[in-house]
């Protein structure tokens, strides 16, 4: 679908004489000169150079005197020469370091006496085949010493010629339309002949890397041309099958599958392919119609272009061939100015689509083209999106926005009357209307908008001349019906030449030209045939706003990183207010720009589409930019792609843009094999749902939601206010009733045009979710339309109704069933075929169990004979329940269903009679609160309960709530036991004195609590109790002292006249205590210094791995490792840490339940030597750093009990020490707490790799407390 469009031509005069016969082009592609060998009858042979720029023209190198015609003119790189072999059989080589001394730059390395008929450098230009005038091959090196020398005619067919071993007959073959008789028909190959068009001369042609090399030339024993193939070493491999009337043109395809030449038949003439082995593979028929002749043919450096050189009545030109599909295209056509006569032909050797063309007036031509897809730049949705290809005088016209026809075939044709060089489309709409530029004049047809019909000539126009050498037009652009833009190069500048024609069509056509000289090489020409600007590239990336309305002339806008051969301007911007004109970019390099940014290092192909740019990269995906995005944000993303992303799409490999239609969400890609592929990208489907939605298409968006697989919630989450304002019109334009529950039944309580398709253009949705109106999402919107179909046609929409409830969250079943039963009441059909669709909805099982629970029999036997449920599960249960109490028989009913609060409310309206099965139900199910509820009035049944509530708490060791039960229901033997139990020792003996106890029942209570307190470690209560209720002061003195509360202990001595417990209980307790906590102190110094100087030990001493191997880098290269697989083996713990840590084996990876919790156990063991153990010892520390943040309220405590006491050494002495025990952890907290290091060591199993790569990076540092402790009088 490609077409080759010119975009540089150049032109200069390289001699006066016009009597040249012939002339060889080569090229210095390190310089870019331009060699050119003249044949001139007069002089002999001339050599010309020209400069790069062609600014200073040819001048004249040498001259040789030979009369003979040349055979070989090719630039030897490595020698910086040029090898010039002549028919006489002279081999000279011109030395340009030579020349530019001033010395002799002509060299005759070497001569053949009878002549030379074909000479060919390979490739690599390391040998040189020779065919000689005694038709003998000689292969040499580039210093001309022979490798070998062979006869070129002989009887062997080669090395690799076919053998037939009986496989299959030629008579039991398929033939075709001509039947089993064509096995039988004998070609007579005798009669094969040369061409009368053979130039008689040999030809030498290499394969494109230099393996192998093919000879042409008429074998005398067969008088007819014949092909040998030849390996680089010269030997014969295959011969050519016979070929009648084969010709002398000869070139092998440089990518190597196909050698071409020339076949003349009676009827046509023929461009035929031979492959390696000598047979035919196809061939294709030239379209001339008059009496012509081949004269070469050449392929490009990438083998995608042939060009045919041939004489057509007496005129010479070039045509340019391409293969696509099996089809061969006439992509250009190429006839100099004046009908001048090509003499000299050559494609270039570095640029594929540079070629290199010499006139028989002496002038030196360059064609520099590029591959280019001919449509419409119009954005508008009425673009038909024709694409033109180029094919000889016709130009193959396709509307992809209406079908999508596969090459070669097309919608239809538009016929010219010479061939076309370029298709331009006229600025409107649809994009319809088109020129057709030939060699001779510009021609106008009208296409049919829907590609249906025929094109139709609406006139032509011949163009002014611009300069006086008419040469190549490019870039013809038609501005409106009346104005048209094109490119010329004017040779007498040196420049292009910019012109503006003014025409009218019509009985009276007249056209008027204006021009104005571009100082540079325009490399491209863009006009927006939407926004009316025009716009030109410069060869140095500077872009060009043209100004056409009053005069021509040209402003400079921007100026491009590198020059991109396809560009196109686009509006980006959030709004029409902030939108900026931006140019887009494609270099040959596949960088793609955005103005200077770059915006893609790896793309081969885009399009502008009205609303996105959309481009294909290297890496086999197509890539999508919405263009109604801030400027500074129209870049591509930086995050990962996901399943949803709209901005990337996996494409099949090689895969380049043809176009994107502009009202369709469609996509035209064509394969590297030349078929085209129409997608939908996700880009283009959900940019064309938010439009509709916006604008309130809702059926069209639905389609598309469900052509395309798109999660249909978007028509909701794009916008759920104006959905809600509007549901009536969303069932009105969608009232098929499977619609509907198609997008009833895909809602969810999810916000996709968050989670799913984000769009980060103007059109993205911009409504934020609160987290009770997404959680209520399903249930607000099947109420909506619940609503709205009940008041249009609650019987034609009763299958979306019943989704409505079925799809609520939780699922309102009863309300479906309650409505079926409405129905049933009616028509019980109705029912019956609504009941079917909710049985398919949801489980069977479910309905019935609900139609159970709403106590309705008829709909109970109709769910279950719907849902063809064995009538012997349920019959038997329903026919039981028939018999019993109505309040009983739904208790029964609500057991079955498992509804057991529900149960025990039927069952306490059964009757009293039924209230012992209540006690125990109500105990099995645990619902004592359910039935308080219900016997709340009932003091006997409630006091049964509550007592049954008070022994179910005790038994779950709730004793203090179980006291509050037992009160309740006046069981104070009960109460008074549940809180001795739970040490409310306040409730116990209120309890006791409302129970009357006597002292002494109260002091042994008392006793029994003081017991508990002391075991619960609650001193301070022990000690109370012990006061107020047995007034037993030293025990009360000996609880606050095992408490440590020595101040208090003091006081209540003093207080109660005890000043004895002073001396027995008070200070022996506290030098227990001052020595108890020193020795605490002392060890957890002890366990500190160990503990950090074993850390230490650990992050400075490197691992002593178990063996070491050196990291051997070879290891990567093992052919037999996949490269998209990751190996696992025995050299795996020796490679980079980095690496190891990164990529663990999935065998490790898989632990059972055991191996993990002993893994667990080891980590909290911390073991010596072990991975776990750094991060043992840094937890380690942190609790002692909180057990010593603990110490600091005990030594305060007992400081201040010790010194008045008089224990005043003791005091300063246990203050210093643990003062500079607490310096000393401050000290060490920023060394302790860091990093953990080992976790990126070698370790020697799989198992601590992958325990280690779970261990935390850093333990949070603890905060030594900064507790007022210390007495200053110390």
């Amino acid at each position: 679908m490609r077409s080759l469009q010119l975009v540089g031509h150049t032109s200069a005069g390289i001699s006066g004489s016009a009597s040249q016969s012939r002339s060889f082009i080569t090229n210095d592609p390190e310089s870019k000169t331009t060699y050119v060998a003249l044949e001139d009858e007069q002089t002999g042979i001339r050599i010309m150079a020209s400069s790069p720029d062609l600014d200073s023209g040819f001048v004249q190198l040498a001259v040789t005197t030979s009369p003979s015609g040349i055979v070989s003119f090719t630039y030897l790189s490595d020698l910086q020469a040029i090898c010039l072999g002549t028919r006489s059989g002279d081999i000279i080589l011109f030395h340009k370091e030579r020349f530019d001394a001033g010395d002799d730059p002509l060299e005759v390395v070497g001569s053949v006496d009878s002549g030379l008929e074909a000479m060919t450098w390979s490739p690599d230009q390391d040998l040189v085949i020779i065919i000689t005038g005694e038709k003998n091959v000689l292969e040499m090196t580039q210093d001309f010493d022979t490798i070998t020398e062979f006869p070129l005619h002989v009887e062997d067919q080669g090395q690799g010629v076919q053998h037939s071993v009986g496989w299959g007959k030629k008579e039991t073959q398929f033939h075709g339309s001509e039947g089993k008789q064509a096995a039988l028909r004998k070609v007579d190959t005798s009669r094969f002949g040369a061409s009368p068009d053979d130039d008689k001369h040999a030809r030498v042609a290499w394969r494109g890397d230099g393996s192998f090399f093919v000879c042409s030339d008429i074998d005398p024993s067969k008088d007819a041309r014949v092909l040998r193939m030849y390996n680089r070493e010269g030997v014969l491999q295959n011969t050519s099958e016979p070929v009648d009337q084969l010709e002398h043109v000869l070139d092998w395809k440089p990518s190597g599958n196909l050698i071409v030449s020339s076949q003349r038949l009676p009827h046509r003439h023929d461009i035929v392919f031979l492959e390696r082995n000598g047979l035919r593979h196809g061939e294709f028929t030239l379209r001339e119609s008059g009496e012509h002749r081949v004269l070469e043919v050449s392929w490009n450096a990438d083998s995608t272009v042939l060009a045919v050189w041939l004489e057509t009545n007496g005129q010479k030109s070039v045509q340019l061939w391409t293969m696509n599909n099996y089809h061969w295209y006439m992509k250009q056509h190429i006839v100099l100015p004046q009908n001048q006569n090509i003499i000299g032909f050559s494609w270039d050797v570095e640029l594929p689509l540079h070629a290199h063309i010499v006139g028989d007036d002496g002038r030196y031509h360059t064609y520099n083209f590029i591959w280019n897809v001919l449509t419409s730049t119009s954005i508008d949705h009425e673009n038909s999106s024709y694409v033109a290809v180029i094919d000889g005088d016709e130009a193959l016209m396709t509307p992809f926005n209406y079908q999508n026809v596969p090459p070669p075939m097309c919608s239809l044709k538009v016929k010219a009357q010479k061939c076309i060089q370029q298709v331009a489309f006229q600025p409107d709409a649809s994009g319809s209307r088109i020129a057709a530029l030939t060699t001779e004049k510009l021609e106008f047809f009208d296409l049919p908008h829907n590609g249906h019909g025929e094109a139709k000539s609406t006139g032509s126009l011949i163009l002014p001349d611009a300069t006086p050498i008419a040469n190549p037009l490019r870039y013809v652009t038609l501005l409106n019906e009346n104005q048209l833009f094109y490119v010329t190069y004017d040779e007498m500048e040196q420049m292009d030449l910019l012109c503006l024609v003014d025409f009218s069509q019509g009985d009276e056509q007249s056209a008027s030209i204006s021009t104005t000289v571009f100082e540079g090489t325009v490399g491209q020409v863009y006009y927006n045939a939407t926004v009316k600007d025009l716009v030109l590239e410069g060869k140095d990336g500077s872009v060009w706003k043209v100004n056409y309305s009053d005069s021509l002339s040209v402003n400079l806008w921007l100026q491009l990183p590198s020059y991109c051969p396809w560009i196109a301007t686009a509006l980006v911007g959030s709004s029409e207010e902030t939108a900026e004109r931006v140019v887009i970019g494609l270099t040959d390099r596949n960088k793609l720009y955005a103005n200077d940014n770059l915006l893609s290092s790896e793309a081969t192909s885009f399009f502008l589409r009205h609303d996105w740019l959309v481009f294909t990269t290297t890496s086999h995906t197509a890539r999508f930019l919405p263009l109604d995005i801030d400027q500074n944000d129209f870049k591509l993303s930086d995050d990962i792609p996901d399943a949803n992303d709209e901005s990337h799409r996996r494409i099949e490999r090689g895969s380049r843009i043809i176009l994107a239609t502009q009202s369709k969400s469609s996509l035209v890609l064509q394969m590297p094999r030349g078929n085209l592929e129409t997608i939908s990208p996700r880009a283009f489907v959900l940019a064309s749902i938010r439009e509709d939605l916006k604008n309130l298409n809702y059926r069209s968006a639905f389609i598309a939601c469900r052509r395309n697989r798109i999660d249909l919630n978007i028509i909701f989450d794009e916008n759920p206010q104006q959905f809600f304002d509007n549901i009536e019109l969303f069932i009105k334009q969608v009232p098929e009733v499977d619609h509907l529950n198609l997008f009833l039944s895909n809602l969810r309580n999810e916000d996709v045009s968050k989670s799913m398709y984000q769009h980060r253009g103007a059109l993205a949705s911009t409504h934020s979710f609160d987290s009770d109106l997404l959680g209520n999402k399903v249930n607000n919107i099947c109420d909506a339309v619940r609503t709205v179909l009940t008041n249009a046609d609650r019987d034609q929409y009763i299958q979306s109704i019943l989704s409505t409830y079925v799809r609520s969250s939780p699922p309102d079943l009863e309300s479906a069933l309650s409505l079926l039963a409405e129905i049933r009441e009616s028509s019980l059909s109705k029912a019956e075929d609504a009941l079917k669709y909710t049985i398919f909805l949801c489980k069977a099982n479910s309905l019935y169990d609900i139609a159970l629970g709403m106590y309705n029999f008829p709909l109970v036997l109709m769910v279950a004979q719907q849902a063809q449920m064995d009538p012997r599960e349920y019959l038997p249960f329903l026919q039981e329940l028939q018999n019993m109490d109505k309040y009983y028989q739904r208790f029964k009913i609500d057991d079955h269903l498992k509804r057991h609060e529900k149960a025990l409310r039927n069952l306490s309206l059964a009757g009293d009679n039924r209230f012992d099965e209540l006690i125990v139900y109500m105990q099995t199910h645990s619902l004592y609160l359910v039935a308080l509820e219900e016997y709340a009035n009932k003091s006997q049944q409630k006091k049964t309960i509550l007592d049954a509530y008070g022994d179910y708490l005790d038994g779950i060791s709730a004793h203090e709530e179980a006291g509050i039960v037992f009160t309740m229901a006046n069981s104070l033997d009960k109460a008074l036991q549940s809180y001795r139990l739970a040490g409310c020792w306040r409730e116990a003996f209120s309890l006791a004195k409302q129970m009357a106890f006597s002292i002494d029942e109260i002091q042994a209570l008392a006793y029994q609590i003081i017991g508990y307190l002391k075991e619960k470690r609650r001193f301070q209560e022990a000690a109370t109790v012990a006061i107020d209720y047995i007034k037993d002061i030293e025990e009360a003195v000996d609880c606050l002292l095992k408490g440590s509360l020595w101040q208090e202990a003091s006081r209540l001595s003093h207080t109660y006249d005890r000043s004895d417990l002073i001396e027995t209980h008070v200070k022996p307790a506290l030098i227990e205590g001052y020595t108890q906590l020193d020795e605490d102190v002392d060890e957890l110094a002890t366990q500190f210094n160990k503990q950090t100087d074993r850390l230490k030990e650990l992050r400075t001493k490197k691992p002593e791995p178990t063996q070491v191997l050196p990291n051997d880098d070879t290891l990567d290269n093992i052919d037999m490792f996949s490269d998209t697989t990751s190996m696992f083996s025995q050299f795996t713990r020796y490679t980079q840490a980095s690496s190891r840590v990164s990529t663990v084996s999935s065998r490790a990876s898989r632990k059972s339940s055991k191996q993990k919790k002993r893994d667990e156990r080891k980590r909290a063991k911390g073991k010596k030597g072990t991975v776990f153990e750094e991060e043992y010892l840094v937890n380690s520390l942190k609790k002692l750093y909180e057990r010593a943040n603990q110490f600091q309220n005990d030594y305060g405590n007992l400081l201040r009990a010790m010194v008045p006491f008089g224990y005043i050494e003791e005091a300063r002495t246990s203050q210093v020490k643990f003062e500079e025990f607490l310096k000393h952890l401050q000290d060490k907290i920023d060394v302790i707490f860091v990093p953990l290091q080992l976790i990126h060591a070698q370790y020697g199993s799989l198992e601590e790799l992958e325990e280690a790569q779970k261990l935390p990076t850093q333990i949070e540092k603890p905060v030594l407390a900064t507790t007022n402790w210390k007495l200053q009088i110390l």
